[in-house]
């Protein structure tokens, strides 16, 4: 009788009586290093390799849950996600295990922030903040000030003043809606604090590349007369969660449901002429704007989110017009 043995078993003894096995290479990445109690973080050990060449007998296995118990038997679990409920430092373990059942390990240890708040200390009202990048940022628009009819201008008076977009806000993350001018008390100075609460500033064009650079992709740019540098293009594309490393993510993590806690809403703007505004420019669907404290000639610089339901959606960077009234963050290095 002829007995058949695999042409894979024969290769694995052939190369193991010709050499010794070499242990493989666990490596891995997390993104992002730093998050809070909402951020999904993203795992890959796509780095990982085999000395010996036969990367693809390798296995993993993953702890994430910082319990010390490995959360699945070895499998093809080179990407994997996790969150956690509760603040506090977080070793996330790997190993990995070559087809000679040699294994080794490697470990990275994740920062997690809870939500915390501030109280503006002129009016009283109660901003959440989140962390984000390298910097702390509100969690809802800001809104003080005296509102004003949107068919009239903001006066030039010293005292702040708002439009308010239209509409039903029990959560009160709409805000207020500021020409530049306001918004910098008229000042023209990068990173100035403008109407932001004592300790706080408008962001500049840094501090928003600073935290939109945790979720760029390099997709190729759309094509716009008044865009800018550092474009964050989303295509088209529908995820299973609110992950890192896909394409898509970023509307789906700045949103107001999703895993960052930033809860950026379509509040829409106020036109120089006179009139709300909610559909985007370019496309279908509705607007989020955002002033920074930067300019670029006469013009002044947002960061623009168009949102159409929950499949897509992108992110801009324009110059222009100040006359605009679009929707104010304010940031700070830290707490």
């Amino acid at each position: 009788m002829k007995v058949r043995i695999p042409l894979l078993f024969l290769l694995l003894f052939a190369f193991a009586c010709e050499t010794e096995n070499t242990p493989p290479q666990a490596l891995f990445t997390v993104a992002p290093s730093v998050g809070n109690i909402k951020t999904i973080f993203d795992l890959d050990a796509s780095a990982s390799v085999d000395p010996d060449g036969l990367i693809t007998l390798l296995t993993y296995r993953w702890d994430v849950n910082g319990d010390g118990l490995w959360d699945m038997d070895f499998g093809p679990w080179k990407f994997f996600w996790c969150s956690f409920k509760d603040t506090g430092n977080y070793e996330i373990r790997l190993e990995v295990k070559d087809g000679f059942g040699a294994v080794t390990p490697s470990s990275f240890t994740v920062k997690v922030d809870g939500f915390y708040s501030m109280t503006d200390p002129r009016d009283g009202q109660v901003y959440p903040v989140v962390k984000l990048g390298s910097y702390w940022w509100f969690a809802r628009n800001l809104n003080i000030g005296k509102t004003v009819n949107v068919s009239e201008e903001l006066a030039n008076n010293g005292a702040i003043e708002k439009y308010v977009y239209p509409g039903s806000d029990p959560e009160s993350l709409y805000g207020g809606l500021y020409t530049w001018k306001e918004a910098m008390a008229g000042e023209i100075l990068d990173g100035y604090a403008g109407i932001c609460p004592p300790g706080w500033h408008i962001p500049s064009n840094s501090d928003w590349n600073n935290m939109l650079s945790i979720f760029r992709n390099e997709s190729p740019p759309r094509a716009f007369t008044y865009r800018i540098t550092n474009v964050w293009f989303v295509p088209d594309q529908t995820v299973t969660h609110d992950n890192y490393l896909q394409d898509g993510a970023i509307w789906r993590l700045l949103r107001e449901t999703g895993s960052t806690g930033f809860d950026v809403v379509p509040v829409g703007y106020r036109n120089p002429d006179g009139a709300f505004g909610y559909k985007d420019y370019y496309f279908p669907g509705q607007t989020a704007s955002f002033w920074t404290s930067s300019s670029y000639g006469d013009s002044r610089i947002r960061v623009r989110m168009y949102m159409n339901g929950t499949a897509d959606g992108d992110v801009f960077k324009f110059a222009d017009n100040p006359d605009f009234a679009f929707s104010i963050r304010c940031v700070r290095a830290s707490l």
